[in-house]
């Protein structure tokens, strides 16, 4: 018989800074999802490019966060 009381807990994760990143090369648009709010970030579609930052978020309507 399963146990109930494991099966209702509720797990609690560390709250996530969410920011949004644009690359000027490609024109990619990237959000962030980290414990710690980042100070520079790479582009993921050109590798080498440092990404400019446009802002921090501290949820965003719609959308759920978790673990990939």
């Amino acid at each position: 018989m399963p146990n109930l009381e494991t099966m209702n807990s509720c797990n609690t994760f560390p709250q996530l800074a969410t920011t949004l990143w644009h690359c000027d090369r490609c024109s990619t648009f990237v959000s962030i999802h980290s414990p710690t709010v980042l100070c520079e970030a790479l582009c993921p579609a050109c590798c080498d490019v440092l990404l400019e930052f446009c802002g921090k978020f501290n949820s965003m309507p719609g959308i759920q966060f978790g673990d990939a």
